[in-house]
């Protein structure tokens, strides 16, 4: 199959309808070095191709990578995937007309620090970027300056990709085409070209069978993914519904101490007054005589009280109000404090970190990753700009990366270190050992790290015993 030995890049970006925007590599590594900027993507996140092209217009080479734009329009100036070396190293993709492309996306991805910054392709009918990736090339190729060799003809494997991947708006990449019904032939088909026969339509099936892996494979990704982020919003959702609730129980115990207090204080004056009244009709038993003088002195005596507790009353209700005052100024202030000491620690860390980051984003410039391993989260690629918040709280960066709280991926690493059952079982922990959870996302508190029968057969079922021996 002759073809060209001479490829050229090209570099495509995709929007709601295809392909906006094609260039050549050269005019991306532009942007790249900030020299120009991108308006139309200011502030957004935007999905890139890098194509190798050969001399027919034909994509021998693809990745699918992400790149930030700034509000200016500019690209991150800390993006540094190497899109040759996975253009290089990519895996079989689809035949887009000079044969199966290498691939690199996300669930394909040959450097694994760098699958978070790939993504995967849709290739239903009407929505397949490799037909707009295809067309486009077709199309603009000579417009933007890719080389385009005449000297050549186009090799045959360009109709097998048309009948591969037809226009979005025909039929879906899985149609068979059409055939018309050859003529009867005078002399029959000789074994060798009912071989080569043979070996063509194998050749097909097995390119389809691999395009249909690729579609399920990016298909179970991005439903994990999904799955993943609803969970993570979910805990986290929860854990914020928790605290609000422990937050008003703390509040109803006070008031409902100080309830209680005032309760006393009402119940002591009560007694007083009845000690009081007994002493009175004491008084007036033993000097009946006096009885006109002793009724108004009471009665004067009841005013008084009467009075006095009505002021006493007042005077603890205005306390009562000042100090709940006092409480809500106090918490008021405390947060405050709070917030000032955070931004400040913040502060203090971001200036004493200005050197060191620096170095680090020098380093990165010049081609280094920064690599952190953590269990679950595998090998983490952490920006310049992300050291701080990593040597902050290392563990809240991997759940993150886990998509899970900080919690619950502690939670998991116990469950992963040691997997044993936390049934308590007449005050002490039952320590049967449990299948373990592998990914911290599946973990479940309270029913991955116990027996499946509640430890109520932990001693006598030996199957859980059986797997983890053929663990």
């Amino acid at each position: 199959m002759g073809m060209s030995a001479v490829t050229s890049e090209a570099i495509l970006f995709f929007g709601d309808r295809g392909v906006s925007k094609s260039m050549l590599f050269s005019d991306f590594e532009a942007i790249l070095d900030g020299m120009v900027g991108v308006p139309e993507f200011a502030g957004s996140q935007i999905k890139g191709a890098y194509c190798l092209v050969n001399g027919h217009l034909q994509v021998v080479a693809l990745v699918l990578f992400l790149i930030d734009f700034d509000d200016d329009g500019m690209a991150d100036h800390t993006w540094n995937v190497p899109l040759r070396h996975l253009a290089e190293h990519g895996g079989p993709g689809p035949d887009m007309g000079a044969g199966p492309v290498k691939l690199a996306c996300r669930s394909q991805c040959p450097v694994a620090w760098h699958q978070d910054k790939l993504w995967d392709p849709v290739m239903k009918p009407g929505a397949n970027h490799f037909v707009f990736v295809r067309d486009t090339v077709k199309e603009r190729g000579a417009k933007i300056g890719l080389f385009i060799d005449d000297s050549s003809p186009a090799p045959v494997a360009a109709a097998q990709a048309v009948k591969q991947f037809p226009p979005a708006a025909v039929v879906p990449p899985t149609v068979a085409p059409v055939v018309a019904p050859e003529p009867p032939v005078v002399q029959p088909a000789t074994q060798a070209q009912q071989v080569a026969r043979d070996d063509k339509e194998r050749i097909r099936l097995a390119r389809t069978l691999k395009e249909l892996r690729l579609r399920v494979q990016t298909m179970e990704n991005k439903h994990k993914e999904e799955v993943g982020q609803l969970r993570y919003a979910h805990q986290t959702k929860e854990e914020i519904l928790s605290t609000q609730l422990e937050k008003v129980l703390m509040q109803f115990k006070t008031l409902k101490s100080q309830n209680t207090a005032l309760r006393e204080q009402a119940d002591s004056l009560k007694a007083q007054v009845m000690s009081l009244n007994e002493s009175l009709q004491e008084q007036m038993h033993r000097s009946h005589e006096h009885g006109g003088e002793i009724e108004i002195l009471t009665e004067q005596y009841k005013v008084a009280l009467e009075q006095r507790l009505e002021e006493e009353r007042a005077r603890l209700s205005e306390s009562l109000h000042a100090k709940e005052m006092e409480v809500l100024t106090r918490e008021e202030r405390i947060a405050a404090l709070e917030g000032e000491l955070v931004d400040a620690r913040h502060e203090q860390i971001r200036s004493a970190n200005t050197g060191a980051e620096k170095l680090l984003e020098k380093l990165q410039t010049l081609g280094l990753n920064f690599i952190a391993f953590h269990p679950g989260a595998g090998h983490i690629s952490i920006n310049a700009s992300e050291i701080s918040d990593y040597m902050q709280n290392p563990m809240a960066f991997a759940a993150r990366k886990c998509l899970v709280t900080e919690e619950h991926y502690r939670a998991w690493l116990r469950h992963y270190e040691n997997p044993v059952c936390q049934v308590e079982i007449s005050g002490q922990t039952c320590g049967k050992r449990v299948i373990r959870v592998d990914v911290p996302n599946q973990f479940r508190p309270g029913q991955s790290d116990r027996n499946a029968n509640r430890c109520q057969y932990c001693r006598s079922d030996t199957a859980i015993e059986n797997v983890l021996k053929f663990r």
